[in-house]
């Protein structure tokens, strides 16, 4: 597999440079992913600030600690066995999601991001790593949103106070901005 071409050729998203650790045949994909970091080193400007701990830690408090509040309800609106069979049926395809784009991006380690990724997996379509940018966009600020009414939700359930919904919104959207 070659990647001989920069990516202003092939009409990439990604600068050309980003594709020089890249234009020879490399003996496997650890190789091709180590030289695209290092040169991810010499830029400028840094994509990857975050430590998978951080990360971890993010996804953790997305993933988990807000599934704990959305479950209970769903399960109080489903029931308990239709309920199960959708979690298990979501954890099923999230699965296969990953194990999916694990191995696409494995062939393509040029690949950065998730818009990347849409560009690529839709026959190198700009249209594509651009509404996936929107829909990153969206979900994160919908995803902030759900933090602040759940949040909110919280606190109304564990005081007595007379405060709304709206006064715990805004403590709530303090706190997570520390």
């Amino acid at each position: 597999m070659s990647f001989s071409k920069s990516a202003d050729e092939k009409g990439g998203p990604l600068n050309s440079t980003a594709f020089a650790a890249v234009d020879s045949d490399f003996d496997n994909s650890h190789d091709k992913i180590q030289a695209l970091v290092a040169e991810d080193h010499e830029h400028n400007i840094k994509l990857r600030t975050m430590s998978w701990q951080k990360a971890a830690w993010l996804l953790c408090g997305d993933q988990v600690c807000l599934a704990i509040m959305a479950q209970s309800w769903s399960l109080s609106v489903l029931g308990w066995v239709p309920g199960i069979i959708t979690m298990v049926l979501a954890g099923l395809l999230f699965w296969f999601t990953s194990i999916t784009m694990h191995r696409f991006i494995m062939v393509h380690p040029q690949i950065r991001d998730i818009c990347d990724f849409a560009y690529y997996a839709c026959g190198k379509n700009k249209i594509a790593y651009e509404f996936t940018g929107f829909m990153l966009l969206a979900n994160n600020i919908m995803l902030i949103d759900f933090h602040v009414l759940t949040g909110a939700k919280i606190l109304n359930t564990l005081s007595d106070h007379s405060l709304c919904t709206v006064s715990f919104s805004i403590i709530v959207t303090f706190m997570g901005s520390k």
